[in-house]
């Protein structure tokens, strides 16, 4: 097992560290991974960061292993991860290939170097594409492009995902860090739930009609009419000073 975990402040941290497979997936890793994933939507953290290490993010699914029986274990851990409701962000750097490179697709936010390396390897492996990258990929770069990325496995840098609109921000390998910081810190000056009801709102209108999305707006909006974040928000922009969210996920 390589998956790592680590708790700082209000963020779960978790990577694969496995220098000499360039941080591949086990079998084992993926039952820990959808455990850590679930057991962080319930606890009191606010954010999950999947990050590099050993400069790099992942080199996918370990081969070799008794694929069939894995891949219950790689839908159920990207199901987890897209049932999330706090903010997911991913740091990239170097190699970020096949599930991987799909893992980091279901994030909120990507943060990547120049270097980064985004390789939907599977044709290269005589596979197809898992982890939901059939479904996040052409949502995100279109139909075209996706099947180029996906059928050919051609490999884009960090600029190119960046031109894609694929990430938050593109970054030196020594600011990665940073950027991770100084993007938590601004969402902690805004309100949490409506940061997790604006991702529930975006991810379920991907499957709605244009009707169904604004009838789904007009329900979430009628329930934050009466929170205190709500309230919070508007005496404080009418003191012009900054506001004292609550923080929590409650309704």
């Amino acid at each position: 097992m390589v998956l790592e975990s680590t708790n700082k402040d209000n963020t779960l941290i978790l990577k694969f560290n496995d220098i000499k497979t360039k941080n591949s997936i086990s079998a084992n890793d993926w039952v820990e991974f959808r455990k850590h994933v679930n057991e962080f939507d319930k606890s009191d953290l606010k954010y999950l960061v999947l990050s590099q290490v050993n400069e790099n993010f992942s080199s996918g699914a370990q081969l070799g292993e008794n694929l069939n029986a894995l891949m219950d274990d790689v839908s159920l851990a990207a199901q987890a991860l897209w049932d999330c409701k706090k903010p997911v962000i991913s740091v990239v750097d170097g190699i970020c290939a096949g599930a991987g490179s799909n893992m980091i697709l279901l994030s909120d936010f990507i943060i990547a170097t120049p270097r980064a390396r985004f390789i939907e390897v599977f044709a290269r492996r005589g596979l197809v594409v898992d982890f939901g990258g059939s479904w996040t990929l052409p949502r995100i770069v279109g139909t075209q492009k996706a099947k180029e990325l996906i059928m050919t496995a051609d490999e884009i840098d960090g600029l190119t995902m960046l031109e894609l609109n694929m990430l938050y921000k593109l970054v030196s390998p020594d600011q990665l860090e940073l950027a991770t910081t100084e993007l938590i810190n601004k969402l902690d000056n805004l309100s949490f739930i409506s940061i997790c009801k604006n991702k529930e709102q975006i991810k379920n209108g991907l499957n709605k009609t244009f009707s169904e999305s604004l009838e789904l707006e007009g329900v979430n909006q009628n329930e934050r009419f009466v929170h205190s974040d709500a309230a919070e928000g508007m005496m404080a922009f009418i003191e012009k000073r900054k506001p004292n969210y609550k923080n929590t996920l409650d309704a």
